[in-house]
Formats: C-alpha cells, structure tokens, sequence
C-alpha cells in the first residue's frame, strides 16, 4: 500500500493526518511520541497512587460503614432491653404492691393470733394479763410450750355459762333414746 502525503496534511505541530481506509490517522514525530509516552507514565503513577487511595478509602467506608452496621444493632438491641426492663419495672411495681398486701395482712394475722394466744394463755393457764400483755408473739408461744413441757395443763373451758342448768352427764346415763328426746323436747319449751 502506498500512502502520498501532501503539503497540506502536514499540521502546524509537525504531526501529519491521514485518511486510510475511510479512517483519521494521525502520525506525529519521534520526540513528541516519547514527551507523550514520558507524560502517560507520570499519568499511570497518578492513576495508580489515586487508585490505591481510592482503595484504602472504599476500606475505610467499609469499615465505618460496619461500625454504623453494628451501631444500629446494638441501639437496636438497647431498645428491645430498654422495653423489656419497662416491663420488668412495671411488674415489679405491681410485685411491690402484693408483697406491701400480703405483710398488711401477714401483720393483722399476727396480730390475732397474739390476741388470740394471750387469751389462751390467760384464761386457759391462769395467767395474769398485765404480765404479757407487752410480749410478742414469738414470747408468747415460747410460753406456751414452757407451760406444756413443765406439765401444767389448762383448765378446761366452762360450756354452761356458770348458771348452772341442772345435773351433769350422770343425770342422762341409763336414759333410752326417747327419754332423751322428752327431756331435750321439755328443756325447749321452758324457754
């Protein structure tokens, strides 16, 4: 193939432009090609440098973005425990108030139960009222069971009501049955 080159395909630069093949060619001279090649090199170290800091960043973004990744789960989970201890708090407020209730009435059942026991202790064993009435219930049945282990039993209650009503169990011994019923049917009327 032979290519004619005319005076006016010569540039101002040196450089000649032809059209082969229905293609621009552009040839230029030897000193300029290696200013060119001279440039692109310094081109491809930027290139490279920017590429390799381009690199570390991505890296960086990466890394935050795993640290923001984590940050959520961790806000996320802070508020689920957050919930939870919410609902805790609730409970144990109600909890609080059953246990408040619960000594209120463990409270007055003691309270009973060491009237109760000093009754017992002083109508049963006779003993003077004024001497424990200041005596907690803890006393009181240490007291109880000191009277038992010493033997000294309590005097059995009175069921008549002290006026007396007429004889005692003999008088009903040897009674049928039907003279029970009379006597218990006479006793009915009279009142």
């Amino acid at each position: 193939m032979t290519i004619e080159v005319q005076a006016s395909d010569i540039t101002q630069d040196g450089s000649i432009k032809l059209t082969v093949d229905g293609k621009t060619i552009t040839f230029v001279k030897e000193s300029d090609l290696g200013a060119v090649k001279a440039q692109l090199k310094d081109r491809d170290g930027e290139v490279s440098t920017l590429q390799t800091s381009l690199a570390s960043a991505n890296v960086k973004v990466d890394e935050s973005h795993q640290d923001v990744l984590k940050e959520r789960a961790s806000k996320k989970t802070f508020e689920e425990e957050a919930g939870k201890s919410a609902t805790l708090s609730t409970e144990v407020e109600g909890l609080k108030t059953k246990v408040a209730d619960l000594e209120k009435v463990g409270g007055e059942r003691d309270t009973k139960l060491t009237e109760r026991l000093r009754g017992i202790l002083t109508t049963g064993y006779k003993i003077d009222g004024e001497k424990i009435k200041d005596m907690a219930l803890d006393a009181l049945e240490q007291t109880e069971r000191t009277l038992i282990l010493t033997g000294v039993t309590p005097t059995p209650a009175k069921y008549d009501g002290g006026g007396g009503g007429g004889g005692g169990a003999d008088d009903l011994k040897d009674k049928s049955p039907l003279a029970l019923a009379a006597m218990g049917y006479e006793n009915s009327n009279k009142k």
